[in-house]
Parts: structure tokens; sequence; C-alpha cells
């Protein structure tokens, strides 16, 4: 997975081992835009939270009102939301796909990722309860950064 701000100015690769199912502990993070290396930070994935999986650059605790959360369910918003998605024109969830050309944050790290998910700049995160796991579709996918909240599906998609 690869998840970008907007703007492509935060970004992080996870392996899709940490990122899917119900956890809370240190997950793998492959690098960011804060690594160029491998390094862990504690993620929550939780059934009786629908707003989770929380998706971050640094451990949740050091990254909920700061900026840091990349990924979130449930259209939550609070602070969680509008410490980020305003001022770096929303948020993308791509998977790597075959190498296919795209004009944005699909080139990042070698190239080939697809662009599965999309939450526009505001104050709220993915309206998705999938857990990541790619069965949620909404929306009309669309490469305008104001256009609505969409997903298409991608479980089936091998990555």
């Amino acid at each position: 997975f690869l998840f970008a701000t907007g703007d492509c100015e935060k970004w992080l690769v996870a392996p899709r081992y940490s990122v899917q199912g119900q956890f809370a502990g240190r997950r793998y993070i492959t690098k960011s835009s804060t690594s160029s290396k491998r390094y862990t930070a504690q993620w929550y994935s939780r059934r009786r939270y629908p707003w989770e999986p929380w998706v971050t650059l640094k451990d949740w605790r050091f990254s909920w009102n700061k900026g840091l959360i990349m990924y979130g369910e449930a259209g939550y918003g609070n602070v969680h939301a509008k410490a980020i998605l305003p001022k770096h024109f929303g948020a993308n969830v791509y998977i790597r796909d075959r190498i296919i050309p795209v004009p944005d944050c699909s080139k990042m790290d070698g190239g080939g990722w697809k662009l599965v998910r999309h939450v526009p700049p505001g104050y709220n995160w993915h309206p998705a309860k999938d857990d990541l796991r790619g069965t949620a579709k909404y929306g009309r996918p669309s490469k305008r950064v104001s256009a609505p909240a969409w997903s298409i599906k991608f479980d089936k998609t091998p990555f």
C-alpha cells in the first residue's frame, strides 16, 4: 500500500500484512516521507472502533493531532482529519499494480501504484469500513483532488 496526501508531501509505503486485519501494535512501514529506511509505528485496527485502522507516519499517540495520520475510516473527523486533509489536498490510497504510468504519486518508489481510494480536502476521513480489505466501493473514481470521496474494489486485485 502507498498512502499519500493529495499533494504527495506526506506518504508512506507499507506491506499488505501490516495494513490489513485486526491489530493494536507495531506495524512495519517500508519507507515514508520521514524515513527512507524500514521502521515500525504503533497502529490500531480494532473491530470495536469503526474509524480504524489508523495508519500513521509515527506512533499513533504522537500522530493523531499533529497531521501525521495517513488513513482512517467511517468518515471520522475531528482533529484527526482537520490537522492534515485540508492542508494537503486530501489523501489517497494506492496499491501497486503492473507498471501503469499515472501522472501523480503513482510514480513514487519505482512506480506502478494504482489509485484505489481517495478522500478530498476537508475534515473527514474515508467513509469505508472494510479495514482496507478492498471490499468497499463508493463514489465515482476521479483524478481531481476536489472530487468527493471514492473507492474501487481491490480485494481481488493481486498486489
